[in-house]
């Protein structure tokens, strides 16, 4: 749809199959390495914030599904007691202060597309900066009752010091394995040795090529789609009768990290899609291009729904996803691990 989206796919490509920017790009990775290594030695130990402090994080570049584990990861935890919080760089959003909300309908200009999202599907305080460990400073400061701190993003944000780390891939794995820009990680593949848990998206992942004889636990995840939901009239549907009764012509559009993503879903769903739109990643849809679009059903994700006024155009449908752990024993994993990890779940009061 714009240069953007077709820059970046041709840049995945390259990526992916070690083509010649890969090979040209190779010193400034050298460099980036350097840069990197510095930055760990001239880390300087911290006193801990008042709360552990769990990252999700990732290495390849763009999203793997950071947001949807992070959901998750805060409806877990709040149901076993824990009152978590949320810190996050907000990126996108409007502003460059601080920003502290609670709530389901925070705005996403001043907090980001992904910080919105996520109050929105587990209703926990965020504060959103770029300095992540001065934003959970003021978070705890704001909202004493926080007594577990998420970042969303920020794995290599060195700054705020972390208990736990829980990094996200999906099926692109660790892509040519080299550091950007000729590669798409931000880290050497080694640095994943050191988190806490790897959640996988799929089982197509050369991820475990690289670990160490001592490797973290590794969740396999997948993101389905839950159900549709109509803005406009408030109806829900689910895939399967959505798919049924879907008027056609049909487009989806998406500014996500891999758009092409969402569009697969919805073919997997039967859903014929006439036409599809990649935006940038946090780019928000033009309102005056939805309403040129000649289609009579238009789909998009819940991040885009964020960032415009869907309840005025019945077209408008948004397809509402969430994690889903392919192993029945991946959350007991999770907690086992924020255990031996020192995160014991808090006492719950006891009844009358």
């Amino acid at each position: 749809m714009n240069w953007q989206s077709s820059a970046h796919a041709w840049l995945e490509k390259q990526w992916q199959q070690r083509g010649w920017w890969s090979w040209l790009m190779r010193p400034l990775a050298w460099l980036h390495g350097k840069v990197i290594a510095l930055r760990g030695h001239w880390r300087k130990a911290r006193t801990p914030l008042t709360a552990p402090v769990i990252v999700i994080g990732n290495l390849y570049v763009g999203g793997t599904g950071k947001t949807p584990v992070t959901c998750a990861l805060a409806l877990l935890l709040k149901s076993h007691g824990w009152r978590p919080g949320l810190v996050s760089r907000g990126y996108g959003r409007k502003k460059a202060h601080f920003a502290v909300g609670a709530g389901a309908d925070l705005d996403w200009r001043r907090f980001g597309d992904e910080p919105a999202l996520i109050a929105r599907h587990a209703d926990i305080p965020i504060c959103v900066h770029a300095n992540r460990r001065l934003a959970a400073r003021l978070l705890l400061a704001r909202h004493p009752d926080v007594n577990i701190v998420l970042s969303d993003d920020g794995l290599q944000h060195y700054r705020l010091e972390r208990d736990f780390e829980i990094l996200v891939q999906d099926e692109r794995g660790l892509g040519n394995g080299l550091l950007l820009p000729a590669g798409p990680l931000r880290e050497p593949p080694e640095r994943a040795a050191r988190a806490n848990v790897i959640a996988i998206r799929d089982d197509r992942t050369d991820l475990a090529q690289c670990m160490p004889d001592a490797a973290p636990t590794t969740l396999e995840f997948a993101v389905r789609i839950k159900t549709f939901w109509q803005p406009h009239t408030g109806r829900r549907l689910s895939p399967e009768l959505f798919a049924a009764a879907c008027q056609q012509p049909c487009a989806a559009a998406a500014g996500i990290g891999n758009p092409q993503r969402f569009f697969d879903q919805l073919d997997e769903l039967g859903i014929e899609l006439a036409q599809t739109y990649r935006l940038a990643d946090h780019a928000a849809m033009p309102s005056r291009w939805l309403a040129e679009l000649s289609a009579k059903t238009i789909l998009i994700t819940e991040k885009d729904a964020i960032k415009i006024d869907a309840q005025h155009d019945p077209r408008l449908w948004v397809a509402c996803a969430e994690v889903f752990w392919k192993s029945p024993q991946a959350e007991l994993a999770l907690l086992e691990r924020l255990k031996e990890a020192g995160i014991a779940p808090p006492e719950l009061p006891h009844g009358p």
